[in-house]
């Protein structure tokens, strides 16, 4: 079990490691101090031949581990106390502890596709421009005592600010260049705290769903994005919105990307779908009936 370590002292994380062992099970919990620990120790955990390693914490440490445990066929199994806890909440697991661990205990894992952005992976979705530059600016402290709220407030204040980018995508026969607010390129359909920016999307086809909204007005923008937040966008006038194996975007200056709540800058983006190479224990996904 790799614990964020603002998580570790949580009476309820603390319970479920004795729950776990009074099962008869061996635990292992080891507690992340700084950036890159989850991914250490997931690659040391995998290769000493674990069961299964889960991921103690929000989006940011399921990221972590997914690429700690990139090249090893080690399920990943997640028990959900970040903010958002994007990735979790798609695919059934119970945001109660107890309850999350019974999924990693009694249903086997499933194969799910991954994606990579510039080479790192991520599970969820990655999004850029507005959306991105929102998260990045949000104060962690914020987030702490907000949670999901505290990305609709930074959200605002971006609107009111609005200034869209300039970028070139091309990737499987599709091509757009031109003026953006926003994208998300997605495996699963929400982010941000429920946001279904790509609402088609599946873990399990091996493509990437590319969602862009273009330059306009602040009104237009602002009742397209009730239109994401609900999932309601494609088909709308300035929402592109297509599926591929891979995408680039080059823009013309450094675009904001967020990548299962971690924030980053870049002027080149490659995306590439990596069709299920991952274990993971979950109880459903979206579009599909409880297995």
């Amino acid at each position: 079990m790799i614990i964020h370590g603002s998580r570790a002292d949580y009476p309820d994380v603390r319970h479920l490691v004795n729950w776990v062992r009074d099962k008869g099970h061996f635990v292992e919990p080891l507690v992340t101090y700084e950036a890159g620990d989850a991914s250490a120790l997931a690659a040391d955990a995998a290769r000493r031949g674990v069961d299964v390693v889960v991921a103690v914490g929000g989006d940011g440490t399921v990221n972590e581990v997914v690429n700690g445990l990139d090249g090893y066929d080690v399920p990943l199994g997640v028990i959900p106390v970040g903010t958002a806890n994007d990735f979790a909440r798609q695919v059934g697991i119970p945001a109660d502890a107890d309850h999350a661990m019974d999924v990693i205990l009694q249903r086997k894992p499933r194969r799910l596709d991954t994606a990579s952005l510039n080479g790192r992976r991520f599970l969820n979705v990655s999004t850029a421009g507005i959306g991105a530059e929102a998260t990045a600016e949000t104060p962690p402290e914020i987030k702490e005592s907000l949670g999901a709220i505290a990305y609709a407030i930074s959200g605002m204040r971006k609107l009111a600010e609005l200034r869209p980018q300039t970028a070139r995508f091309s990737g499987d026969g599709f091509e757009y260049d031109g003026e953006f607010l926003m994208f998300a390129v997605g495996l699963t359909r929400a982010s941000g705290g429920g946001t279904m920016v790509t609402p088609m999307a599946s873990a399990t086809d091996g493509l990437l769903d590319l969602c862009i909204v273009e330059s306009m007005s602040r009104s237009e923008f602002a009742r397209t994005a009730l239109r994401v937040k609900r999932g309601e966008h494609i088909g709308q006038d300035g929402v592109q919105y297509v599926q591929v194996r891979s995408v680039t975007v080059d823009g013309r200056e450094p675009i904001a990307v967020n990548v299962d709540g971690e924030s980053s800058n870049a002027t080149r983006l490659v995306y590439r779908a990596r069709a299920r190479d991952l274990w993971v224990h979950v109880a459903t996904l979206p579009g599909e009936q409880d297995e």
